[in-house]
């Protein structure tokens, strides 16, 4: 089994720190993995296999459905670290904390962040799991996650740590632009409590509004579902205040105005990265609401189920931050 490809980590791994992505030993349908995107380099490895050149591998099996190899997406979530589970609708959401991918049975288009693309067969659903085609891997989670294609299986890699790589992992606080009243002890109970802690900003009230509702992955608008993930939530909330956000949070990171963490106004968006021993850094998979005095609003899963408040001058939040970015909103 010949490795043919490998990937090199940027942003804030050591010099010279590679790992493997994308190797192809045809398994059924698996021509466009050669059209690797991303920071993808070829290279030769003298013909080892990725077990003698890696260790702590999560392996894939690749299944033989109507002649092309398949995987299945239940599978695939668990290497990565990502969440995969039917959504309403009946199709398969994966994503961290709303469906970045969804793929629907018997279609081969696909949506990535609310852009549809199509894989080269269609999906399969099967002993109650949704399989994808291999030959569609490289496209869907290349530029997110580490991984080598064999015979019989698909190895996903782990990326380098930051003790391995030597990043210190610290980094600023979150500040205001300008100062507001002074942060209250136990700020982000006395909010989920309904008291009127934090800002009286009019964004910041309205998302109050909603503290408690249940968080669902992949949900549906909240006229229909009565639930939020994520970027529902930041979705319906600035729709109230005139601006039309995408559904996922990939998306709605697209727009707006960059601004740093140091210089934060209420009602910004902030995006992090959810850490996975095997993804990508820098892929934004959460977004949250900047409150002021170092707090967000936002739809989690955790460490409570639904709409909360959060501070987040913590190391975790600090760590995973990718950037804010601001948008006008109307009264």
């Amino acid at each position: 089994m010949k490795l043919i490809s490998t990937l090199t980590l940027a942003v804030g791994l050591a010099a010279g720190a590679t790992t493997l992505a994308g190797c192809v030993h045809n398994p059924g349908d698996t021509a466009d993995l050669k059209q690797h995107s991303g920071p993808v380099h070829i290279q030769s490895n003298d013909g080892k296999s990725p077990s003698d050149l890696t260790e702590g591998r999560h392996i894939v099996p690749i299944r033989l459905l109507q002649n092309t190899g398949y995987v299945s997406l239940e599978d695939v979530s668990k290497a990565t670290g990502f969440h995969g589970a039917w959504i309403r609708g009946g199709a398969y959401g994966v994503g961290d904390y709303d469906p970045a991918w969804v793929f629907k049975t018997g279609q081969s288009t696909v949506s990535i962040a609310g852009s549809n693309w199509r894989m080269p067969a269609s999906a399969i659903k099967t002993d109650g799991q949704m399989f994808v085609p291999v030959g569609a891997l490289q496209k869907l989670f290349g530029d997110v996650t580490v991984f080598a294609i064999e015979k019989d299986d698909i190895a996903f890699f782990p990326k380098p740590t930051p003790n391995e790589t030597g990043v210190t992992g610290k980094s600023l606080d979150f500040a205001d632009a300008k100062p507001i009243k002074p942060a209250k002890p136990a700020l982000a109970e006395a909010a989920n409590a309904g008291t009127n802690g934090g800002s009286d900003d009019a964004v910041i009230a309205f998302a109050k509004k909603y503290l408690g509702i249940v968080y669902e992955f992949g949900t549906e608008p909240y006229s229909k579902s009565g639930t939020f993930d994520c970027s529902s939530f930041t979705q319906h909330v600035f729709h109230r205040f005139g601006v039309s956000l995408p559904r996922v949070a990939r998306r709605q990171a697209e727009s707006g105005k960059y601004v740093s963490r140091d210089n934060l106004q209420e009602g910004d968006l902030l995006f992090f990265y959810v850490p996975g021993r095997f993804k990508s850094n820098k892929t934004v998979g959460h977004v949250g609401i900047y409150m002021g005095d170092g707090n967000m609003i936002h739809a989690s899963p955790k460490p409570k189920n639904g709409v909360q408040v959060t501070p987040i001058n913590k190391p975790y939040w600090k760590d995973t931050f990718l950037y804010a970015k601001r948008y006008p909103l109307n009264g």
